[in-house]
This record gives C-alpha cells, sequence and structure tokens, in this order.
C-alpha cells in the first residue's frame, strides 16, 4: 500500500475505493510522487499578502451513515428515564485512531450510564461499555470485547497518543471516578495500565491533550479536572458545577521506559505553574505552539470560570534555575492575551481560519452564552495575543449550548470552516433538549475576508434532525479525500456524518511517528501558504484525525510542502501533486 524512498513514502488509495466512492476515484487516481528536496526552506517567511482571484466554494453535504457504515453504538445514560446526574448529563467524546496501522481511520467511543441505572444495567446484561470500531475500507467492524477495549466505566473524554513511541497508538480515557490507559499490544488487542504507569487521575476528569511539553522526546499528557462530586460547595452562589468544589488540572511528564519495562508518567502540575490560585472547571483542552517558538502551550475551557492560556516559557535564570528539574514552565497569560473568556467553556479548537500562519481559538460556551473566537494577532516582543471577533465574522454564535468543535476546510476551497455540536444542559428530555448540529462556512477565499456564514440546511444538517450532542471529531475516515465528523450524544446512537463534497482538489499529510506540535506548510502555486497544525486532543473531551488535511481550491499541485518537526528539524518537499495522500518520515 505504500512506496518509500529518500524518507518519504506516497499511500496509494485501495482499489476496494471504486466500489465505496467511485465519482471521488477519477482526482484520486491522479496521484504522483512528491519529491524530497532539502531539510531546510524559507517556510518561516509570513504568508503571502496576495489575495488570488475569488472562486466558489465546492458544493457539499452531511450525511449521516453511522447505521449503514455498521456504527451502532448507542449512549448508556438515562435508558430508563432521565436524573439529575451531572456526569451523565455531560456526555463523552470520541477519538479517531488508526489502531491496526493499516491506513483507515478507526473511531473509539467512549460510554457512560447514570448511577441510578447501574443496577438495572447489570440485570439486563451488564454496563455500558465503551466501543471500538475497525474501519475495514471505509466500513466498520465492533472489535470491542475482542481488542478487549470495551471498558465499563463512567467515562468521559479521551485522548488518542502513541505515549511508548512503539509506532501503535494508545488510548487515554477520563472518567468521573479513575481514568484508564489502554496500552496498545501491537497485535490488535489493548491492555490497561493506568495505575502502573501512573496516571490513574482519580477523581472527575475530563479533557486530556497530548504531547512533548518539555522537550525531552517523550509525549506528556495534559488532563483536565472537573468538579469532585463526593466534595459538595454548601457556600455555592452559583449552580452546577460551582455546587461542587473543582478538581485539580494534572500535568503527567513522561518518565520514558525503565530497564525495558513500560513507560511511566510523574506529575507536575503545580510545579509547572497549572491553577496556581485555585481548581476551576476545566473541560476543553489543547496543546499547541501559538507563538511559534518550537514549543507547545495548552489552553484550557473552564466551566463557569475564565479560560486559561498557558504559555510555555524559559526559566528564569536557565535550566539549572528549575528547583525541580522538570524542564518545563507555564505562566498563566489568558487576561495579558485577550482569551480569558469567563463565560461556560465546553470544547476548543485551535486552527488558522485567516491565512496569517498563527491559530486562532473558538471556544464554544453553554447557557445559550455567545461562543468565543479569537483571531491571532502577530506577537508582541514574542508573547501572543489574540483579538475577540466573535461579534465580527457574520452568523450568531448564540442561542445554543456547543460542546464539540472543529476547524476544517470541508468544502475543500483552502479556508478553514467550522463544525459545532449542541445539544441543552441540564438533561431533563433526551428529545426536548436535543439541539440543530452547526455548520459555518469560511468567506475566506470567496475574497471576503473575516467573515463566515451559517451553512445550516445547505448542507443537509436539518435532515440530520436535532441531537443531544457533546463530544465530536472530524476525519476523512472513507479516504476521498474530505472531513467528515463524528458526534456523541448523550443517551442516544452516534452520528457519523459523511461529507459528500462534490469536487475541489484536497492533499493529506501523514507523518511517520507521533509527533503533536508539528506544523505542516502547504504553499500553493499562487504564493498563499496554507498552515496546519498537528494535534493530540482537542474539540470537546475529544481526538480529530492525526493526518493533517489541505483543501486546495482548483490548485493541482503544492509548489512546497514544509513539515517543521518538534525541535525545529524540516522537511521540505516540491511540487506535490494533489489529490492524494503522503507520508513523510522524521529526520531523526
Amino acid at each position: 500500500m505504500r512506496m518509500r524512498s529518500v524518507g518519504v513514502s506516497l499511500a496509494a488509495w485501495p482499489e476496494s475505493m471504486r466500489a465505496f466512492r467511485l465519482l471521488r476515484l477519477a482526482a484520486v487516481l491522479a496521484a504522483t510522487s512528491a519529491l524530497l528536496v532539502a531539510c531546510s526552506s524559507d517556510s518561516s517567511d509570513e504568508p503571502s499578502a496576495s489575495r488570488p482571484q475569488a472562486h466558489a466554494p465546492h458544493a457539499l453535504e452531511f450525511t449521516n451513515v453511522a447505521h449503514e457504515a455498521g456504527v451502532d453504538f448507542r449512549h448508556g445514560a438515562f435508558r430508563w428515564g432521565t436524573s439529575p446526574d451531572p456526569a451523565a448529563m455531560m456526555g463523552s467524546g470520541v477519538c479517531w485512531l488508526d489502531f491496526d496501522n493499516d491506513g483507515w481511520m478507526d473511531l473509539y467511543v467512549v460510554n457512560s450510564y447514570a448511577e441510578r441505572e447501574a443496577k438495572r444495567w447489570e440485570q439486563v446484561g451488564g454496563l455500558p461499555e465503551s466501543a471500538l470500531y475497525r474501519n475495514v475500507g471505509g466500513e466498520f467492524q465492533d472489535v470491542s470485547a475482542a481488542s478487549g477495549a470495551n471498558l465499563a466505566v463512567r467515562g468521559n473524554g479521551c485522548v488518542a497518543a502513541d505515549f511508548d513511541l512503539d509506532g501503535f497508538t494508545d488510548l487515554y480515557v477520563t472518567t468521573s471516578r479513575v481514568d484508564a490507559l489502554l496500552w496498545n499490544n501491537g497485535d490488535g488487542t489493548f491492555t490497561e495500565g493506568a495505575d502502573e504507569a501512573g496516571i490513574a487521575g482519580f477523581d472527575w476528569r475530563s479533557g486530556a491533550a497530548a504531547g512533548d511539553v518539555n522537550g525531552d522526546g517523550w509525549p506528556d499528557l495534559f488532563v483536565a479536572g472537573y468538579a469532585s462530586l463526593g466534595n459538595p460547595n454548601e457556600g455555592a452562589t452559583q449552580g452546577f458545577p460551582n455546587t461542587y468544589f473543582g478538581v485539580r488540572d494534572l500535568l503527567f511528564l513522561s518518565n520514558g521506559p525503565g530497564d525495558g519495562e513500560r513507560v511511566t508518567f510523574r506529575e507536575v502540575g503545580a510545579e509547572a505553574g497549572l491553577e496556581v490560585v485555585k481548581f476551576e472547571y476545566g473541560l476543553g483542552a489543547v496543546l499547541s505552539d501559538v507563538d511559534r517558538d518550537g514549543d507547545l502551550d495548552l489552553y484550557v475551557a473552564n466551566d463557569t470560570n475564565p479560560n486559561r492560556f498557558y504559555e510555555n516559557v524559559a526559566w528564569p535564570g536557565g535550566a539549572e534555575a528549575d528547583p525541580d528539574g522538570i524542564g518545563v514552565r507555564f505562566e498563566e497569560r489568558a487576561g495579558a492575551a485577550g482569551v480569558a473568556d469567563p463565560n461556560a467553556g465546553m470544547g476548543v479548537a485551535a486552527g488558522d481560519y485567516d491565512g496569517d500562519g498563527r491559530p486562532d481559538l473558538f471556544v464554544t460556551n453553554a447557557r445559550t452564552q455567545t461562543h468565543a473566537a479569537y483571531r491571532s494577532l502577530p506577537p508582541d516582543e514574542n508573547e501572543p495575543s489574540w483579538l475577540d471577533v466573535r461579534a465580527e465574522l457574520g452568523p450568531s454564535f448564540s442561542g445554543s449550548t456547543g460542546w464539540g468543535v472543529s476547524w476544517a476546510d470541508f468544502d475543500l476551497d483552502t479556508d478553514l470552516d467550522l463544525f459545532v455540536a449542541n445539544g441543552r444542559v441540564p438533561v431533563t428530555d433526551l428529545e426536548g433538549d436535543a439541539e440543530t448540529l452547526q455548520a459555518f462556512g469560511n468567506l475566506e477565499a470567496q475574497s471576503k475576508p473575516g467573515q463566515f456564514e451559517d451553512l445550516g440546511a445547505k448542507v443537509g444538517l436539518s435532515e440530520v434532525g436535532p441531537r443531544l450532542a457533546r463530544g465530536s471529531a472530524a476525519a476523512d475516515f472513507d479516504n476521498d479525500g474530505d472531513l467528515d465528523v463524528a458526534v456523541a450524544t448523550v443517551g442516544g446512537s452516534l452520528v457519523l456524518l459523511e461529507n459528500r463534497s462534490a469536487g475541489g482538489r484536497w492533499l493529506e499529510v501523514a507523518l511517520g511517528g507521533f509527533h503533536p506540535g508539528a506544523t505542516v506548510t502547504a504553499v500553493l502555486p499562487d504564493g498563499r501558504k496554507l498552515v496546519r497544525d498537528v494535534l493530540a486532543g482537542s474539540s470537546y473531551l475529544s481526538s480529530e484525525d492525526p493526518r493533517v488535511h489541505f483543501g486546495l481550491g482548483a490548485a493541482t499541485t503544492v509548489r512546497r510542502l514544509v513539515v517543521r518537526w518538534p525541535g525545529g528539524e524540516e522537511t521540505t518537499l516540491a511540487d506535490v501533486a494533489a489529490d492524494q495522500l503522503v507520508v513523510v518520515e522524521s529526520p531523526q
């Protein structure tokens, strides 16, 4: 399936795709080999200021294909009626990963249940289990039990990451009690080992994100803490989650493998500067190099508390001044950077929607509060900052309770669009509390910079209908070059939205190995630079497709493709043909 040459391989699309999507293969079969030219480039240049001739976005339609694709997952909460159970109401996340390394994105869905229904579940066969679906040519097989990934927990979030760097993606699952780490054994099975690894994370944990924050070459793990249900706050002046005390955010640094054993971790959140004032109510989280200085920064969406931006900074006086020798120091700068949104933050997405090469932020809010949209500004003395643009982008971002969120070029016209999953909370009626899923089209490529349009019924979401949605994540599950979306719901069936985009060129880039924090730049023939970051964990408690995706509009080639690896090395490809997946190997 893959040809390898000089550190670069091109993944040819399987013949089975003919039966799955015949209309797409004309473009796919045109894929040609790319040329590795150097490990240096002018990718550090600012994106081109010239604006190309405007062109229309390519038509797209989202269709729920969960049933026909073999995904029969139903969330276990409130099967016999709703109850005042906060952990069940908050729902769960989804994770895209290629756990068997066959080139197709598999799907992991976290499950949960209402506590008062536990005995009823036991009477009818057992507690609800999380599910792993193996992707076989665009159709899914339930391998939950056979793989050992079928955790029966009051689950919350997940992140897909290769923590031991053995080439197989592992899974970390957060719950309202004790978290789980599913080590991928490389043979289609998983082994749970959170306690032995030192990352069990007791109490209610929510969002998680992975990346090498201290630059030692091993993936670390951030885990947000939410509400401690065993620790009520009798003096609360606000409603939930303030009726309970917050749970501390955790930062687990990898120790690497010891004497041939499994990788272990040590917790250093307080020492690194997280939550130095009080424990808040963290949900969505993302690790991204937002200031482009070569290390990973952290953004956390907090429910009813200001969101936090932790900039990864050097220790004053150098490494020798690091009192604990942990190699990382975070400085909280959300207020100074303009991103301390005080509302009920749920999910977070980071992506360059305006084409300036820096990540912008979108945060979904609950209780019909206006979602937060932040456009990146040029760094001031190497300090990142953003401008609040939620009132300037065009559509109304209020009136719903948002959860999962993705920046993604759904219409393949070169700019990043938005997808938002909605559903009311608290949950009193599974149908009555459902809300419409939303998609917003970016008009940057149509020479309307900074403007979006509410696509709504134009893309088929009205036919999908209202959902009590929570976690969501984008991925090209059918390998046809456009991005699809999986949406988890509370008490209902999972939604799998196939993107049926009509035309449009594209390019997907997979990195050999696990490299969150890498930045991939595609330079188009007209000089524009499209910049995408590799992330592990984002949206609402979820993980998206680890491959980088570019919509190319009408461009048939990418003039230059530059991968900036964590640590600063670069790999450059020249004259890369559109409509293919390119696999780029690390220079190390």
